[in-house]
């Protein structure tokens, strides 16, 4: 499609895929060259993985790359003739992601090659391409473990899924143009600042490019569109830029009585939109870059505002992964997820551990969630555990990876936080000099934002580690014995020693919807790494331990881990192999009881909730009925006989040794009215045995 000087061109459908694995040698097959007969390799469109199935079945299948599922080398071509419109311009492909290692050919010439399996990168092969007639273009991409781009090695407990498993378009601009090789960004960085409710000034950064052999003058105009569609600033000015080199353009536009992005609440969105235009009037590229207005800041007692007033920020943690086709999702899939979200009443995400796709960023900034997002600094820096070296390259491939990150999203208001790393637990003298080297990177790129990390030692230089705020993470009443408030005293005697303000970045435990027991003891009842999962004990922690973060005002952010079960594919606990279960929803996205305690608690929608309706054979002729409600009362009803209304606390509803019949069927119903009127009903069926 044209857009206004630039031409794009989606490159996903009719491609060529084959995996190449070592065995048999197929991994030294000249994929790349014209001649390869690829009639041996199937046909597939983009995204794609090689791994959606292996890599969530557990620890049997292929083991290249010592993680249970393949880890290796897989090659893409695809044959491709280009419009005639675009013969005098410059042809860019672009890569949503590839992971981890992707090697570009173009008419079996070596291009280039992106090393980082998270963010988006670009070539230009205009120099390769034959116009006229037909090209093809080859990709081989490598998810086999490294030791210097992170995450190393088998670090991360989630499966690495190898592929392009993000769309990939080509891009067709003049000679001037807006720069596209600036670390896979816009080449538009949007930055407000003096804000106040009278006035902002914006702030807005292009970077220009001339490809071409002499020196060239252009007209840059900058639009500030409202969310109506109507012009409320604008700038014209007139460059020269010098033949084969870039130009940094700088202006600031005031707007009156701006607008603010106001997280869920107002997701309020303006837009820059940057235009090149000739001496004789031709448009030779635009570029449109959504914003927000806002302000906001943590304070280390009181928690976290927005524009000025306190605002709770609370929500999930989020792999990219679906159940039907793993890493390679689509549009449709992410917003089927983030709506969930929002349905939950998140106003915070975690997206964990890496760069995820610009349209979640979209989303958010949409949706009006607020997001921590991080490079894939995760558990380790060095794979030499014995003197903890960094590798050569490990350290110019994170810096690489923090730059993308930071370019790429720089314009979303949603995002809050640049993440440098999870749950680190190496240190040495070289891995905090390059640590406090990022941080500065981060802040550098980006003065306007808090930079953090999510750390899980909470002792010595790891609470040193340079940061803005800091994240914890920690399972009490899953993989520590949660009992007697112990979570919320530990919280504050690590508040008490932090210096800076504490979010709780993970928490949780496993949940297997087929899994139920009366009168759980954590001691005898939980494997927190095996097959005891019962899904009505995470329920109940859960419970446990929001009452104890509501109780707290100085943690500024609560993270669960995670929203659905996710790919993990060396686990094999609860009820599902290849799977962390730790969900609030399964990877098929059905929700489990412990969404609805959330939704009870963060959501105002009215809503009410049966619990344990899944454990439908009750051993205890006598249990427990629990509801989650947002409502004032709750009233039971067993076999048509009303039992009164639940005790009360919170959103929880309880009623104590409830007699069921034994071997035959209970019909079992809740009832609550709200003020509006409305009344709502929750059913199920338990037979005593």
């Amino acid at each position: 499609m044209r857009n206004s000087g630039r031409t794009v061109i989606d490159f996903n459908k009719d491609w060529k895929f084959l995996k190449m694995p070592r065995a048999g040698g197929l991994s030294e097959l000249a994929i790349e060259s014209e001649n390869f007969d690829d009639s041996i390799c199937e046909s597939v469109n983009l995204p794609h993985t090689w791994n959606a199935k292996d890599g969530a079945d557990g620890r049997g299948g292929i083991e290249e790359g010592g993680e249970h599922y393949y880890r290796g080398l897989g090659g893409y071509r695809k044959k491709f003739t280009l419009p005639k419109n675009t013969e005098d311009e410059l042809i860019y492909v672009e890569f949503g992601a590839a992971n981890t290692v992707a090697e570009v050919y173009v008419n079996g010439s070596f291009v280039g090659r992106h090393e980082g399996g998270y963010s988006a990168f670009r070539f230009d092969i205009t120099d390769f391409l034959r116009f006229g007639s037909e090209n093809l273009i080859c990709v081989k991409v490598n998810n086999a473990p490294t030791d210097h781009i992170p995450p190393i090695t088998d670090q991360g407990d989630f499966t690495k899924m190898g592929g392009l498993y993000r769309e990939v378009r080509l891009i067709a601009v003049p000679r001037l143009h807006i720069d596209l090789m600036n670390f896979g960004s816009s080449g538009v960085y949007i930055t407000p600042t003096n804000i106040s409710e009278t006035s902002a000034d914006i702030h807005v950064l292009a970077r220009l490019r001339n490809n071409g052999s002499g020196q060239k003058s252009v007209n840059i105009v900058i639009e500030i569109i409202d969310a109506a569609g109507d012009v409320v600033g604008k700038s014209e000015s007139r460059e020269n830029i010098n033949p084969k080199n870039t130009a940094d353009f700088n202006t600031i536009i005031s707007i009156i009585n701006p607008h603010f992005w106001n997280g869920v609440d107002d997701p309020y969105l303006y837009a820059a939109k940057v235009t090149l235009v000739s001496d004789s009037g031709e448009v030779l590229d635009e570029v449109i870059e959504n914003f927000g207005v806002g302000t906001y800041h943590v304070n280390p007692e009181k928690g976290f505002f927005l524009n000025g007033r306190y605002y709770d920020l609370h929500g999930v943690n989020y792999h990219q992964d679906s159940f039907e086709n793993g890493w390679a999702m689509t549009d449709e899939q992410r917003e089927r997820d983030y709506e969930m979200m929002r349905d939950l009443g998140c106003t915070a995400v975690r997206m964990a551990h890496y760069q995820h796709a610009k349209y979640e960023y979209d989303l958010c900034d949409r949706l009006g969630l607020c997001v921590w997002s991080e490079i894939g600094i995760v558990n380790k820096m060095s794979a030499n555990d014995d003197n903890l070296s960094i590798a050569a390259g490990f350290a110019e491939n994170t810096k690489q990876q923090l730059r993308e990150l930071i370019r790429q999203n720089y314009n979303h208001p949603s995002v809050i936080i640049w993440g440098l790393s999870n749950e680190l637990f190496q240190m040495s003298d070289e891995i905090f000099e390059l640590y406090s080297e990022l941080r500065a990177i981060a802040k550098y790129e980006d003065k306007s934002r808090l930079t953090s990390f999510a750390d899980a030692q909470f002792h010595g230089r790891f609470m040193e580690l340079p940061g803005d705020v800091v994240g914890y993470n920690r399972y009490f009443g899953w993989y520590i014995d949660g009992a007697n408030g112990a979570f919320g005293r530990w919280l504050d005697e690590y508040h008490e020693r932090e210096k800076r303000p504490i979010a709780m970045t993970e928490y949780g435990g496993g949940g297997a919807i087929s899994q139920h027991k009366d009168n759980i003891i954590w001691k005898n009842d939980i494997d927190s790494w095996g097959p005891r999962h019962p899904e009505n004990y995470q329920s109940a922690m859960h419970e446990e331990i929001w009452r104890q973060f509501s109780q707290r005002a100085y943690l500024w952010g609560k993270f669960v881990w995670c929203m659905f079960d996710f790919a993990s594919d060396g686990r094999e606990e609860g009820d599902t192999k290849g799977q962390n279960d730790k969900g609030l929803c399964t990877r098929e996205r059905l929700p489990k009881d412990a969404f609805y305690f959330y939704k009870s608690v963060w959501n105002p929608a009215p809503m009410l909730l049966l619990t344990e309706k899944r454990f439908a054979e009750r051993p205890s002729l006598f249990p427990t009925v629990k509801v989650y409600s947002n409502a004032e009362r709750v009233e039971l009803f067993v076999n048509g006989v009303s039992l009164g209304f639940g005790a009360k606390n919170g959103t929880v509803f309880t009623w104590e040794y409830v007699k069921i019949k034994a071997n035959e069927l209970n019909k079992i119903c809740v009832e609550a009215r709200f003020n509006n009127g409305q009344m709502l009903k929750d059913c199920a069926e338990w037979k005593g045995v």
